[in-house]
C-alpha cells in the first residue's frame, strides 16, 4: 500500500520538491545578491537591438516593441535550439519580460506559439502599453529582466529598453558630420578622453576630447548605447557651432570639460563657457550661447572645473532644479568678484558662489574654492575649501536661489594629513557626499561630519566615477590607478592601474564598469573594456595590510581582540602606518596557514603601552596554534614577572631544549582568562620580555602549565604570517517593493503614509554568528521632512528585518532620500545599499476622477446609441458649433467654448450682436475645416473644456434632473478612492449657466473649517461625499470640480457633462404680469404729469361730484316719504 501511495503521489512530489529548490528564499519582496554579470543561456533582441552583445539592449520607437527571444551560446546549431525550445514549449513555459524603473513596473508574457523557421520566441508590445507619451523630454530609461519563469531566477537575462523618441539629445544634429578617418588622425594629439551621461538615461552619452595644438577643435560624440554596440557612435564637428563668428582663438581651442543636464549640454572650452539651447526643442542647428565672466582668461579656462549634482527630473517638481558651477583654480584678486560661479536651468544668469560681504572678501584672498555643490535635499550651499595647510568644508543654507552668510553647521576640517582635496561628488540619487584628493571621505548628513574611506600615500584622486544602479564607484588617481567601492562603506579595495591611455571610466545604465579608450581597430574610433579584468588593468596586490605583529585576546570563544603593536620611540610618519584603520573593518583577517575571522570594530586606544589600537573579530574559522616541534618552549611551565613597563616570562623547565627560540620573538603567549603577552625580545633561553595587551590582568607570580597556555603567530619577523582581505559577499538584501528598480521612488501627499520594509539574509551559519548586531543602518537625507518611525527585529528565519512607518504630515514640499545601508558588507556586494527617495509632492499618478452613475460602453459611444431601461437613448450627439444657451435666453448664446467645432460650417444661434461677438476656437483656432483640427479620440472623448471643440457626444437625459449624485474618486496607481473628508471641493459651470443647485451633507465637525474655508475663497464649499445635483435649465451644462487648496499638493480638477433635453416650454405667466404692471404704474405716473401740466384741480372736481350725487339721494328720499 505504501509503495504504490509512492507511486502515485511521487511525480507531483518531485516536481514540488524541484519548485522549491529554484524558488529564493523569499517571494514576497524583491531580492538582491552577489550575483556578477554572466552569459546567460537565453538571449532578447528588438528590431533596433545588436545582437550578441554582454547586456541586452532594446529601443523603443514610434512602432510596437517587437522582441525575440532565444539560446545563446551553449546551445549549438538551430536543430539543437529548435527541440529545446519546443520542449519548453509543450510544457507550458515561455518567457517573461519584466519593465521596471523607479515608479514603473510591468510584465509581458511572450506567446507560447513558435515561428517555424526561426527556433525563437516572438511578442509584440505596443508602445501605448510601455510609455503613452511622446513629448521630447527627459524619461527615465528601464530596466528589463528576461525569464523563462517569472519570479525564478532560471533562464534569466538583463538589460536596458531605452526611449529613442523622447531622449532631448538624440533628436539633434549636433554639428557637421566628422569623417572617422579624420578622427583617427587625432588620436596622438588626444591627451583626454571626457564622458558626461545623461542623467535619466545612462546610456546615452557624449564623449568628447581634449586636443594638444595639433588638433585644435571642438569634437563631440554621441552614443545611444553606452559604447557597446559596434560603430554605434557618431562624431561631430561642433567648432563652427560654438565659433559663430569664426573667431581664430575660439575656433583653436579645445575641450576642458563637458556636462550633459537634463535639458542642455553644457561645454567648456580653452576659450570660455559655452551652453546650448533647450534639448527639448530640436531644431536643424543646435546653437550655443557664450557666458561671459569678467577678469578671466584662456590660461584660467584652461584649468577651471564645472560642478554638477546628477539628478534625474524626468518628473520635475517646482521645488527641483539643475544646478551647475564652474570654479577657477586662482586665488580671487581684489577686483574680481568671485572664482567660482553658479547658475540654474536654463543657465543665463551666472551668481558668485560666496555672499558678497566684507568678512567674506577678507577671507577669500588667502582662501581657494575648490568645488561648490547644491544639496537641494537640505537646500543647502555646500563649499569645499583649501588653505596653504588644511582642507575643510563649509555648508550654508540656499534660501531663494542664493546662498546666505550665515553657516548652517561649523566649518568641518580636515586633518592637515588630506592635503590636496582636488573635488566633490554627491552619488547619484543618493544623500553619499564625497570628497577626495590624497584621501577619500564620506559624509551622511551634507557635509556637517565626515568619516575617512581610503587614504592613498603617493597618489591623488582626481576624478570619481559613480553609478546609481549598482552603487559602485571608481576613483581614479592621477596614475591612472583605479580604486573600486560602493556607496556608503567605508571601505575600497585597489585594483590597478590601466593598460590605456588616455582612458575614461565609464558606468552604463546597468552599472557595467568599462574603461573607454580610442582604438584603431574600431570602426567609429571607440572601444570599450570591461574595467577589472587583466587585459584592462595592471593588477596589483591590496593595499590593505601592514607590516606588523598583532597580538590576540579572547575576549569569548568567538570573538577576539587584535591589538596592532607599534614599537616604542617609532617616528608619528611611521605609526599611522602601524595601525588599523576603518578601511579594515567589514574585512577578513586570517592567517597564511590556517583560521580566519571577520572584523568587526575599530578601537582607538592610548592607555595600553604599545598596542595604539585593535579590532574585534569574530572568529569563523580556528586560527592554527605553534606547535613545541617549533617551539620547545611550549613543553616549560611559565611565571611571569613585571619587568619595568613590561613583562619577563620565564621558563620554569630544567630541560635544556625547553627554550626560546629567536623566532620566538613577536609570537603571542595567550593564557585563557588572562592578559595575552606580545614576546617583543629574548633576553636568555629562559628569559623574556613581553608586552601585555590588558596590563591589568596579567597572572603574576603564578606558574602555569604547559597545558595552560598556547602560543601564536602573527609575526612579522621575516614575513607577516597574516593578511587582511576582502571576504566573499555574505549578506543579501531584499525590500518589499517588487514593483520598481533598486532605486526606489515615492510620492506621498498630505496625510499620506507608506509602510516599506527591508530584510537582509546572512549567508553564513547561524551557529558562527553568537551576536545580533543590528545590520542596517538607515540614513536620511532630509529628515525633518516627514514623520519616519522604524521597527527592527530578527525574525523566525533569523534574519534582520527593519520596518518604516513613513507619514507625511506637513504642508511643505521637498525630497529626501533614505538609505539602508548594510554596514557589514563589503566591496563585493552587488547591493549593499537600497535607496528611497520620497517626495513630499503630489504623485504625477494621482487624479480626481468622475464616475458617472451610468455606464455606457465605449462602442455604445461609438454608434451614438444606449438605451437606458425605458428605452431612452442616453447619447445626444451634439450639433456642429454648437454653444450652450445663456441667462438671456436659449437662442442668446453667449460662452466663448464651441462643442463639435467645424470652422467650415455656420455657427448657429448667432443672431443677437452679443453672440457674434463671443465664441472662440481652441483647437481648431486658425483652421479652415474640421479634419485641419486633427482631433484624436482621446479628444473626443474628453470632458475637458480644453478639448470641447473636439466633442461630438454627452451624456443625455430627461428633464429635470433631480437628485443627481456626483461620484467623485480618487486614483493612485492601482487604488480608487471614494473622496471625503479633509477633501472639500467647488463646483462652478464653465459656461456661466444658472439653472442648478447642489446638495451635501454638512457634520458637526466639519461646519467650522467650511466656514472657515468659504470665508478665504470667494466659491462656495462642498463634501464630496453625498454630494448631489439639481438641474432646472435645458440643453448642455459643463460642470468643473475642484479640490481647495491646502489639503493636497495635487491640482485635482475634473470636469463632466450633462445634457438636459426634452424640457418644457417656459411659462409666460411671470412676462404677462411684468408687463401689464409696468403699463398700469406708466399710466398713472402720465396721468398725474398731465394734471400737473394743465393745472387741474381734480381734488375740487371729485369732491364737488360727490356732493351733487349725495343731494339728488336725499330728495329723493325724502319724496317717497311724503307720499
Amino acid at each position: 500500500m505504501d509503495s504504490y501511495l509512492f507511486k502515485q503521489m511521487g511525480k507531483p512530489l518531485l516536481f514540488a520538491a524541484v519548485l522549491l529548490w529554484m524558488m529564493p528564499e523569499l517571494l514576497l519582496g524583491k531580492t538582491y545578491t552577489n550575483k556578477g554579470i554572466s552569459s546567460s543561456k537565453l538571449d532578447c533582441s528588438s528590431s533596433k537591438s545588436f545582437l550578441n552583445e554582454a547586456i541586452i539592449k532594446l529601443y523603443l520607437s514610434t512602432g510596437n516593441l517587437e522582441v525575440k527571444c532565444f539560446f545563446v551560446p551553449e546551445i549549438k546549431g538551430n536543430g539543437e535550439k529548435s527541440e529545446t525550445i519546443h520542449l519548453f514549449v509543450s510544457r507550458g513555459l515561455a518567457p517573461s519580460l519584466t519593465v521596471t524603473n523607479s515608479t514603473y513596473s510591468g510584465v509581458f508574457h511572450f506567446n507560447l506559439s513558435l515561428e517555424t523557421a526561426n527556433p525563437s520566441w516572438n511578442i509584440k508590445i505596443p508602445r501605448e502599453a510601455i510609455s503613452r507619451n511622446k513629448g521630447i523630454t527627459p524619461v527615465e530609461q528601464w530596466f528589463v529582466t528576461l525569464s523563462l519563469q517569472e519570479g525564478l531566477e532560471t533562464f534569466t537575462a538583463e538589460g536596458t529598453l531605452l526611449d529613442l523618441l523622447r531622449e532631448p539629445i538624440l533628436q539633434w544634429k549636433i554639428g557637421k558630420i566628422l569623417p572617422v578617418k579624420k578622427f583617427f588622425s587625432f588620436f596622438q594629439h588626444v591627451k583626454r578622453i571626457i564622458i558626461t551621461r545623461s542623467p535619466c538615461a545612462n546610456d546615452v552619452a557624449v564623449v568628447g576630447i581634449t586636443c594638444t595644438s595639433y588638433c585644435l577643435g571642438v569634437y563631440i560624440g554621441v552614443t545611444l548605447s553606452g559604447f557597446w554596440h559596434e560603430n554605434d557612435t557618431r562624431w561631430y564637428n561642433v567648432t563652427e557651432n560654438i565659433c559663430t563668428d569664426l573667431d581664430e582663438d575660439c575656433v583653436a581651442s579645445t575641450i576642458v570639460e563637458m556636462i550633459l543636464t537634463n535639458h542642455f549640454l553644457v561645454i567648456l572650452t580653452s576659450m570660455g563657457l559655452y551652453v546650448s539651447e533647450d534639448l527639448r526643442y530640436p531644431k536643424d542647428h543646435l546653437s550655443f550661447t557664450r557666458i561671459k565672466f569678467c577678469g578671466f582668461d584662456m590660461a584660467d579656462f584652461i584649468v577651471a572645473k564645472l560642478w554638477y549634482n546628477e539628478r534625474c527630473l524626468a518628473n520635475k517638481e517646482d521645488f527641483e532644479d539643475d544646478y551647475l558651477a564652474i570654479t577657477f583654480e586662482k586665488s580671487r584678486s581684489l577686483t574680481e568678484t568671485d572664482t567660482c560661479f553658479y547658475s540654474k536651468d536654463p543657465f543665463e544668469n551666472w551668481q558668485p558662489c560666496t555672499p558678497d560681504t566684507k568678512k567674506s572678501r577678507r577671507r577669500r584672498i588667502s582662501t581657494r574654492l575648490v568645488s561648490f555643490l547644491i544639496d537641494q535635499e537640505m537646500n543647502t550651499a555646500i563649499y569645499l575649501l583649501r588653505d596653504k595647510k588644511q582642507c575643510r568644508v563649509a555648508v550654508r543654507n540656499f534660501y531663494k536661489g542664493s546662498p546666505k552668510e550665515k553657516l548652517k553647521f561649523p566649518s568641518f576640517k580636515f586633518p592637515y594629513s588630506f592635503y590636496p582635496a582636488t573635488g566633490m561628488a554627491f552619488h547619484p540619487r543618493s544623500h553619499f557626499l564625497y570628497v577626495y584628493g590624497s584621501q577619500v571621505w564620506l559624509s551622511y548628513d551634507g557635509g556637517n561630519s565626515f568619516e575617512v574611506v581610503a587614504n592613498f600615500e603617493d597618489e591623488i584622486i582626481m576624478w570619481s566615477y559613480h553609478s546609481f544602479h549598482t552603487s559602485s564607484i571608481i576613483f581614479l588617481s592621477n596614475t591612472t590607478t583605479l580604486y573600486f567601492s560602493k556607496a556608503g562603506l567605508y571601505s575600497y579595495k585597489k585594483m590597478g592601474q590601466s593598460r590605456f591611455h588616455p582612458v575614461c571610466v565609464y558606468f552604463d545604465h546597468v552599472g557595467s564598469e568599462t574603461l573607454v579608450y580610442l582604438s584603431n581597430t574600431s570602426l567609429d574610433g571607440i572601444d570599450v573594456a570591461m574595467a577589472f579584468t587583466n587585459t584592462s588593468l595592471l593588477q596589483v596586490d591590496e593595499d590593505i595590510k601592514f607590516i606588523t605583529a598583532l597580538a590576540p585576546q579572547y575576549i569569548t570563544t568567538s570573538q577576539i581582540i587584535f591589538f596592532a603593536y607599534v614599537p616604542r620611540n617609532s617616528p608619528a610618519s611611521l605609526t599611522r602606518d602601524l595601525e588599523f584603520q576603518n578601511r579594515h573593518v567589514g574585512r577578513r583577517l586570517q592567517l597564511k596557514t590556517t583560521g580566519f575571522g571577520e572584523i568587526l570594530k575599530l578601537m582607538l586606544h592610548e592607555e595600553v603601552e604599545g598596542f595604539p589600537s585593535s579590532v574585534m573579530i569574530n572568529l569563523q574559522s580556528p586560527f592554527e596554534i605553534e606547535t613545541p616541534k617549533l617551539s620547545p618552549c611550549l613543553n616549560s611551565a611559565i611565571r611571569i614577572e613585571r619587568h619595568a613597563n613590561l613583562f619577563k616570562i620565564i621558563l620554569t623547565s630544567v630541560q635544556v631544549a625547553d627554550q626560546f627560540l629567536s623566532s620566538d620573538i613577536e609570537k603571542t603567549v595567550v593564557i585563557p582568562g588572562y592578559s595575552s603577552l606580545l614576546i617583543i625580545n629574548i633576553l636568555d633561553v629562559k628569559n623574556a620580555l613581553a608586552l601585555a595587551t590588558m596590563p591589568e590582568k596579567v597572572s603574576l607570580q603564578q606558574t602555569i602549565e604547559p597545558t595552560k597556555w598556547i602560543l601564536y603567530n602573527f609575526g612579522s619577523t621575516n614575513a607577516t604570517e597574516w593578511e587582511i582581505i576582502t571576504p566573499p559577499c555574505k549578506f543579501m538584501i531584499m525590500h518589499n517593493t517588487v514593483h520598481t528598480s533598486k532605486s526606489i521612488l515615492k510620492y506621498l501627499d498630505v496625510g499620506s503614509n507608506l509602510e516599506f520594509s527591508i530584510k537582509v539574509l546572512t549567508l553564513e551559519d547561524t551557529s558562527i554568528r553568537r551576536f545580533k548586531v543590528p545590520q542596517i543602518k538607515v540614513m536620511a537625507g532630509q529628515p525633518y521632512l516627514m514623520d519616519i518611525n522604524t521597527h527592527a527585529y530578527w525574525d523566525e528565519t533569523d534574519s534582520y528585518t527593519l520596518d518604516l512607518n513613513i507619514i507625511n504630515r506637513y504642508l511643505r514640499k521637498g525630497v529626501t532620500s533614505i538609505s539602508f545601508i548594510v554596514w557589514q558588507s563589503t566591496v563585493l556586494c552587488e547591493t549593499p545599499i537600497i535607496v528611497l527617495t520620497l517626495k513630499s509632492s503630489c504623485s504625477y499618478s494621482k487624479y480626481m476622477n468622475y464616475v458617472p452613475k451610468y455606464e455606457i460602453k465605449g462602442e455604445d459611444w461609438e454608434f451614438g446609441q444606449h438605451k437606458d431601461e425605458r428605452g431612452f437613448n442616453m447619447i445626444k450627439v451634439l450639433p456642429i458649433n454648437y454653444r450652450p444657451p445663456s441667462n438671456m435666453g436659449i437662442a442668446i448664446p453667449l460662452t466663448n467654448n464651441f462643442y463639435n467645432a467645424d470652422p467650415s460650417m455656420p455657427r448657429p444661434r448667432n443672431y443677437h450682436p452679443l453672440s457674434k461677438k463671443s465664441g472662440i476656437y481652441k483647437q481648431c483656432l486658425n483652421k479652415t475645416h474640421r479634419e485641419d483640427c486633427h482631433c484624436t479620440e482621446e479628444m473626443k472623448k474628453s470632458e475637458n473644456i480644453v478639448f470641447s471643440d473636439c466633442k461630438e457626444k454627452v451624456a443625455r437625459f430627461l428633464y429635470p434632473v433631480l437628485q443627481y449624485p456626483i461620484l467623485l474618486h480618487i486614483k493612485h496607481d492601482e487604488l480608487s478612492i471614494p473622496m471625503d473628508i479633509p477633501y472639500l471641493v467647488t463646483v462652478s459651470e464653465v459656461n456661466n449657466r444658472k439653472n442648478w443647485k447642489l446638495r451635501h451633507t454638512v457634520k458637526n465637525e466639519m461646519k467650522r473649517m467650511k466656514t472657515h474655508v468659504e470665508s478665504l475663497f470667494s466659491d462656495l464649499v462642498f463634501n464630496p461625499n453625498g454630494l448631489r445635483l439639481s438641474i432646472t435649465g435645458s440643453e448642455l451644462f459643463h460642470f468643473r470640480v475642484k479640490v481647495i487648496p491646502g489639503v493636497t499638493f495635487c491640482n485635482l480638477v475634473d470636469e463632466f457633462q450633462i445634457y438636459v433635453d426634452s424640457a418644457p416650454l417656459p411659462f409666460p405667466g411671470r412676462v404677462l404680469v411684468a408687463s401689464l404692471t409696468a403699463v398700469v404704474i406708466g399710466g398713472i405716473i402720465l396721468m398725474v404729469f398731465m394734471v400737473e401740466l394743465f393745472n387741474v384741480n381734480i381734488w375740487m372736481s371729485f369732491k364737488n361730484l360727490f356732493k351733487k350725487k349725495n343731494k339728488v339721494v336725499a330728495e329723493k328720499a325724502t319724496d317717497h316719504i311724503e307720499r
